[in-house]
């Protein structure tokens, strides 16, 4: 992979967030500061390769499953950009998930399994934290498990790797595509309370399927009382009925992996909600300072259209991008099913 020329210092990245920090969400007008951003990001992109690299051989010690996903992607500006203003101390050079890896697995015992590799595995780099929020998940139903590393280079950066199970990411899927649906970020937990709180009893009846925790707030709740409740949400929101009618219209309107095949390294997925389109453009492992100019030049483009949602991400194999990304295809076929079984109490049977 061709290696990434850090163009500034740590201090004018530093910079460049505050600057980016108080000019808002919506008025980005600073490019030579969001230049300044770009580089910083693609710098990630070489040490996130090698980490992918260790994490593919320690998931294959885990598991022999063919259905495993590991993924990466290079943090969205958007999310950047909310990140520093919500966390007012925060500064850009220290963000933890910049780049961020994901590993998806059949169940939780393989979860730990390969969290337990990483604890007890020797390594230059130190694991700077650990979070653990599938045996205390987060208030809004989040669960999985965040590993994130301080490497030791200079200038130092973070690599975040997240570990969840199947039905983990369903949930997290779920969250995103319905927070594309209604204009709002509802993984930030922004928007109407009334689909917050369908998320969060969804993820306690999914914490019961796999005999974890349950939210906080449902602790005191018999699993009958959660179904109840996540069953009478589920139709008064017609939450399937909005599924299948809202993404069933979704297509994908060019493609360059079908052309490029398996040669594509790096994919840049463009989802227009207001053309129900998807497109992706693919790039060799030696493109990715130009595919991170395009991926900055494309979010300055539709930085102020909630229509528009563009990422950069990595499966190792494209025929898994859609598996991996699902929420940037709208595909919520598996979603969907499960919520039918809920409301015939079929789900876990």
């Amino acid at each position: 992979m061709k290696v990434v020329e850090l163009k500034h210092s740590k201090s004018k990245v530093d910079k460049a967030g505050e600057i980016l920090k108080s000019l808002g969400l919506k008025s980005i007008q600073a490019d030579a500061e969001l230049d300044v951003l770009s580089n910083w990001r693609a710098f990630h992109a070489m040490a996130l390769d090698t980490f992918a690299k260790v994490l593919r051989s320690r998931v294959k010690k885990i598991s022999k499953s063919e259905s495993i996903l590991i993924a990466q992607r290079l943090k969205r500006t958007p999310s950047i950009l909310l990140k520093l203003r919500t966390h007012k101390t925060m500064r850009l050079s220290a963000m933890q998930d910049i780049g961020g890896l994901r590993a998806i697995f059949d169940n939780v015992q393989e979860v730990y399994n390969l969290v337990d590799v990483y604890r007890t595995s020797k390594s230059r780099h130190k694991l700077f934290v650990l979070h653990d929020y599938i045996s205390t998940p987060k208030a809004d139903g989040y669960r999985s498990v965040h590993l994130v590393y301080q490497l030791k280079k200079m200038p130092s950066l973070f690599i975040e790797i997240q570990v969840r199970s199947y039905l983990q990411h369903i949930w997290a899927t779920a969250v995103e595509v319905f927070g594309t649906l209604k204009n709002s970020s509802f993984k930030s937990g922004h928007g109407d309370k009334k689909w917050l709180t369908l998320f969060a009893y969804l993820s306690s009846l999914f914490a019961l399927k796999e005999g974890t925790p349950v939210l906080e707030d449902h602790s005191s709740l018999a699993k009958s009382q959660i179904l109840d409740k996540l069953k009478k949400m589920i139709s008064d929101l017609k939450a399937i009925e909005q599924l299948n009618v809202y993404t069933a219209i979704y297509r994908i309107t060019s493609s360059e992996i079908k052309e490029k095949g398996r040669s594509g390294h790096y994919s840049l997925i463009l989802l227009d909600s207001s053309e129900n389109t998807i497109s992706i453009q693919a790039f060799g492992s030696n493109q990715i300072e130009e595919a991170t100019s395009i991926y900055m030049d494309m979010e300055k483009k539709f930085y102020n259209d909630v229509n528009m949602n563009v990422v950069l991400v990595n499966t190792g194999d494209v025929k898994k991008l859609e598996a991996s990304y699902p929420n940037y295809f709208m595909d919520t076929k598996i979603l969907v099913r499960y919520l039918s079984q809920i409301m015939i109490d079929k789900f876990g049977s």
